[in-house]
């Protein structure tokens, strides 16, 4: 499993850095957008409850976008094209300084090719596989200059990274939409 720690040692920087509060942090987007651009690695490691009979299951395709305060921000210094990391917890596993200790991640996502220098949602999105029908939270990061392993998968300044408020239902037996939006600037 990724290392996912970088993102909770945020919480006296979120006070500080918070994103402009014009933008929702996030919301379902009212359609489907295309997932040809493709899955990454994911998967149902662990968690959930089990009550005998088969728990039901959806999936996600999450598309990513930016907050204005990122995009205006000063210190962001490279342009807003790079890889998306990150992971999809449990909302209940999830406080505002990150995953709790033993939380366990759903999936896994490395997303590369996000462009949102002129556009407000990337044109490539990620796909889940089957999950528990639950309440999922987004916690990652947008790595601008691709040193994602150098800085041993930790963001480095000016890449964007979430906020916990990246959360969405998803249901049974449906595919879920949802639109992550990177709120602040690391650094």
């Amino acid at each position: 499993m990724r290392n996912t720690t970088f993102l909770w040692a945020l919480s006296g920087f979120i006070v500080a850095c918070a994103a402009d509060s014009s933008d929702d942090g996030g919301s379902s987007s009212g359609g489907m957008v295309d997932t040809s651009a493709g899955a990454s690695e994911s998967g149902t490691d662990g968690g959930g409850s089990s009550s005998g009979a088969a728990a039901a299951t959806g999936t996600v395709t999450l598309s990513f976008g930016v907050s204005n305060g990122v995009r205006m921000g000063p210190t962001l210094v490279d342009p807003l094209v790079g890889t998306v990391y990150g992971d999809l917890f449990l909302t209940s596993d999830v406080t505002i300084t990150g995953p709790v200790e033993g939380a366990v991640s759903y999936a896994s996502i490395a997303l590369e090719g996000v462009d949102l220098t002129t556009d407000e949602t990337a044109s490539v999105t990620w796909t889940s596989e089957a999950l528990p029908a639950e309440n999922y939270t987004f916690l990652g990061m947008f790595d601008l200059d691709a040193n994602f392993e150098a800085t041993d998968h930790n963001p480095d300044a000016g890449d964007p990274v979430t906020l916990p408020n990246q959360k969405f239902d998803l249901a049974a037996d449906q595919e879920t939409a949802f639109t992550v939006m990177f709120e602040l600037v690391y650094g």
